[in-house]
């Protein structure tokens, strides 16, 4: 199947009090979608879910912090479909001492494990679409990006102007520059890249633009 062709909708509802990018990314002929990072708010979430007339087929975290994470357990129940979680992460977060840390770190914490433990190089079909999964450890072992239709969603690991903290427990700012480095910039520049928060001037951006604006990559990256 050619997946250049097929288009991606996506709609963007920030929930949580940690006010998380939320997405529901969906095939536009099919109707079939999946949900990235449900950051809580679930009743909101299926809400939007039913307006559109979509039909989910995964959720997807980006990476194992809580605040991403909050309302799997209440999508999963009424929506009967897997939760999808890198391999490390969901390893790692399930660790009792790590699970203490983070929870004292962010100041809540989630006991789920994933349904799907997701791989670097998997790939999730979706309708037409399908979906990239590029392992990008640094903000946690386990943090992903999603590629689909031209469309980077990349949770915590680069933002607008911006990348993702390193400094919360598993995260490495070397090895966070070194996804950035290896794992997104080499992806085509018109790719338009989809954070898990909305720091920067605007909710999106592309490869383009972060290329000769974002800092961690001017100067870190692209300037060693």
């Amino acid at each position: 199947m050619n997946t250049e062709q097929a288009h991606a909708d996506i709609a963007r509802l920030v929930t949580g009090n940690f006010r998380v990018n939320t997405y529901l990314v969906s095939c536009r002929k099919t109707g079939e979608g999946v949900v990235i990072d449900p950051g809580g708010e679930p009743d909101r979430i299926l809400a939007a879910i039913h307006s559109a007339g979509l039909t989910i087929k995964y959720i997807l975290n980006t990476h194992g912090h809580a605040d991403h994470r909050l309302a799997n357990h209440d999508l999963r129940e009424a929506l009967k479909v897997p939760v999808c979680l890198h391999e490390d992460d969901d390893e790692f977060f399930a660790r009792p001492e790590i699970r203490k840390i983070s929870a004292k770190e962010l100041g809540l914490s989630v006991r789920d494990r994933a349904d799907v433990r997701l791989r670097d190089g998997d790939l999730l079909q979706v309708g037409e679409l399908e979906f990239a999964i590029i392992h990008t450890p640094g903000h946690s072992p386990g943090s992903v990006c999603f590629l689909t239709a031209g469309n980077l969603f990349t949770g915590d690991t680069l933002f607008v102007g911006d990348v993702g903290r390193s400094d919360l427990t598993g995260g490495s700012f070397a090895t966070l520059l070194q996804s950035i480095k290896e794992r997104i910039i080499t992806l085509p520049p018109e790719t338009v890249v989809h954070p898990g928060h909305d720091y920067g001037e605007t909710p999106t951006s592309t490869l383009a633009w972060e290329l000769r604006e974002n800092p961690y990559i001017t100067d870190f990256i692209l300037a060693s």
